[in-house]
């Protein structure tokens, strides 16, 4: 069985995790905030994004197998999910991607952790972040494969922490334009992933072979 393709794995998290997408919510739902709470918040989503990406890592095959779902059905929705989401990235759209206006609202007025609600979940780790996840960890089934995952999560979050912490001036190098550019690229990738997912599935599902 050949090892797992790393890169292709860092780089359909990376995309589902974008930082470029966090960085003016970020800032945002922080504008009014000290720098010691912003950091405070930065280091806060990081966490929270490790720790839910991981439970769907090592938990999620195992919910699937409650409900009675193979990991063939779940690329299948996974995948049409996921190319939902591409789409609406390479229009560079971002209304209705992850994260509503009503929540950011919510997040806004209330006093409550935002590093968890809404930054962490939906706007990062949410369900095509989690589907990837559990798609990844079928994948890597041996101990160093799944040590190599956990690994790539962890370089990842740091990453949005960094992305977090550097918000501002990230903002101010790339521009609207910039980020539009990032985004649309991103979106085509994740077009790409999405389509192998999808013919995995099927492929999987009805027993067809390559």
């Amino acid at each position: 069985m050949h090892d797992p393709n790393y890169v292709k794995i860092a780089t359909g998290l990376f995309i589902m995790l974008n930082p470029f997408v966090l960085i003016p919510v970020f800032l945002g739902l922080t504008g009014s905030m000290s720098k010691a709470q912003r950091m405070k918040v930065a280091m806060t989503t990081s966490i929270a994004v490790f720790i839910i990406m991981i439970i769907a890592v090592f938990a999620g095959n195992h919910v699937l197998t409650f409900f009675g779902i193979t990991i063939s059905d779940f690329r299948i929705a996974g995948g049409i999910l996921i190319l939902l989401m591409a789409i609406t990235m390479a229009r560079a759209k971002d209304e209705g991607m992850r994260y509503s206006d009503k929540e950011h609202a919510e997040a806004k007025s209330k006093d409550t952790n935002i590093g968890v609600v809404p930054l962490a979940i939906p706007l990062m780790a949410g369900p095509a972040g989690i589907s990837v996840a559990i798609i990844d960890a079928d994948l890597c089934n041996t101990l160093m494969s799944r040590s190599m995952l956990v690994i790539i999560i962890a370089c990842l979050s740091a990453l949005l922490w960094l992305a977090m912490v550097l918000g501002e001036q990230i903002g101010r190098f790339l521009g609207h334009t910039g980020q539009q550019v990032l985004t649309r690229v991103m979106g085509l990738i994740l077009l790409a992933l999405a389509a192998e997912f999808l013919v995995t599935g099927i492929q999987g599902a009805f027993h067809l072979t390559n």
